[in-house]
């Protein structure tokens, strides 16, 4: 176990509204740590979190630029998602040499399980981490999940700790408990920082992201890649092998490497594959592929979500589950919200949310996942330095898209002027969601689909991306 953080003044930056800061903080309280939080934001704007930790005593707001804060008295300093590595604050500490870290790193030093299944992707990684979840809880009850639509890690670790012993599971070493941890590129920056990869790492995807917080997209990728970085040669890799720059990483893999597709893998490779409407896997070089069920036994909504829970089916059958164990867990898992999630059908139109689109490639996929419905489409939002002329292509070239309304953003205008020119569809502009929900449902006939698939981020209009995703569902719950 790691050393004590009793009575270290701990300085969180970024207190945000997701919540998973709240979760360090409380794990923080009962680690005796004496804690002050840093946020941009106002103590308005943070409200709903403040609120959440309004019974811990002694806790020191600090609101408004960090880049000053005194440093002084602080032994470690634990940042958010939204702190920049190379903010002054972050330069400051490091000249101090106060330790920096992320409820990631901190996670993987603290938990007393090295069973830790990690996912990464710019997409698709939360289907794979629940798809992954409801398998291993079918496996294994005690099965945690942290990083998922944010479940705090450290939060999450709290039943783990010594003082808690009589907590744990009868006859469950904590060296084997399975814990799967969905890794964002922030949360491997920390481990990147401290050379730490997950025993299993599973990566779904690599597309243009987040380009307005890294130097390059190749800085990006390369975060991305410490997923597998510094794992061991008893270390596992699931990769998808129909992503081009993922099948460029299999020589990089240290230990066992599977790979997963929706197209048959080629002779002894080893993973998971889809052939003719059925999935095989094959663990073992030497083994025949295993027959596992029917592509329609899985739930999935578009050839993309199937793909993100074949690692699932691949995880069940190396922890030795039978297919029908694997099948039935994934048949029973939640519908995940904000992902190509159907809220209802009125008057003969599915009404579809699809707000976590926060890239133009999601967006893209889910227009190809509706390809005989007649297409309304809500998009638009805040920029991330990303390009849109894929995009453009797919909804010039979609011949039942018929509306594009467009929500305010800074990356609205850059859309409209690709997208506008190459597409007959007829083009809106509104200001709010319900405006938005309200124009859609004017201009619906039965059969057709409004889709809210943004194709970039929530920032000013919204909170975040679940944000805009609950004000559509709140919309269309009221027509």
């Amino acid at each position: 176990m790691a050393s004590s953080l009793s009575g270290k003044h701990v300085l969180v930056l970024g207190l945000g509204l997701h919540g998973g800061a709240v979760g360090t903080i409380l794990w923080l309280v009962k680690q005796g740590a004496v804690i002050s939080v840093s946020d941009t934001k106002t103590k308005e704007q943070l409200a709903p979190s403040i609120e959440k930790l309004k019974d811990i005593p002694n806790i020191t707001y600090l609101f408004g630029s960090q880049d000053n804060l005194d440093l002084d008295k602080i032994d470690i300093i634990i940042r958010g998602p939204a702190v920049p590595r190379n903010s002054i604050i972050l330069q400051r500490a490091k000249e101090k040499n106060i330790p920096i870290e992320m409820d990631s790193s901190l996670f993987f030093e603290y938990s007393e399980s090295k069973n830790i299944i990690g996912i990464t992707g710019s997409k698709g990684k939360t289907t794979a981490s629940s798809a992954i979840s409801a398998v291993m809880n079918a496996i294994n009850a005690d099965t945690m999940t942290v990083g998922v639509d944010g479940v705090s890690p450290l939060g999450a670790l709290t039943p783990l700790q010594p003082s808690l012993e009589e907590l744990r599971p009868a006859g469950t070493p904590f060296a084997d408990m399975p814990i799967v941890f969905e890794l964002s590129s922030w949360r491997l920056e920390a481990l990147q920082e401290k050379k730490i990869s997950p025993h299993i790492a599973v990566v779904t995807s690599i597309y243009n992201d987040h380009l307005n917080t890294y130097s390059s997209y190749e800085e990006y990728i390369d975060t991305k890649k410490q997923i597998i970085q510094d794992q061991t040669e008893n270390d596992i890799a699931i990769l998808n092998t129909d992503d081009e720059i993922i099948r460029g990483w299999k020589m990089s893999v240290k230990g066992q490497l599977y790979l997963y597709s929706l197209q048959p893998l080629q002779k002894g490779e080893l993973g998971v594959w889809v052939e003719k409407d059925t999935i095989f896997v094959r663990t073992k070089a030497d083994f025949l592929q295993l027959s596992i069920c029917s592509v329609k036994d899985i739930p999935h909504t578009s050839e993309h979500e199937l793909r993100n829970k074949l690692p699932a089916i691949l995880i069940g059958v190396l922890f030795k589950a039978d297919s029908l164990t694997i099948v039935l867990a994934l048949q029973k898992a939640p519908v995940l919200k904000h992902r190509l999630q159907l809220i209802r059908t009125l008057n003969g139109v599915n009404y579809i949310n699809d707000s976590a689109a926060t890239i133009p490639d999601a967006t893209i996929a889910a227009i190809e996942s509706i390809q005989e419905q007649p297409i309304i489409l809500i998009l638009g939002g805040s920029d991330k330095h990303l390009e849109f002329a894929l995009l453009a292509g797919k909804i010039s070239s979609h011949a039942n898209l018929k509306h594009i309304i467009w929500l305010p953003g800074t990356a609205t205008k850059k859309m409209q002027e690709i997208v506008t020119p190459l597409t007959k569809a007829a083009h809106y502009d509104v200001s709010t969601m319900d405006e938005a929900v309200l124009k859609a449902y004017a201009l619906a006939k039965e059969g057709d689909t409004v889709l809210l698939s943004p194709g970039a981020t929530s920032f000013g209009l919204f909170l975040h991306e679940f944000d805009r995703g609950d004000a559509f569902i709140k919309a269309v719950e009221q027509l």
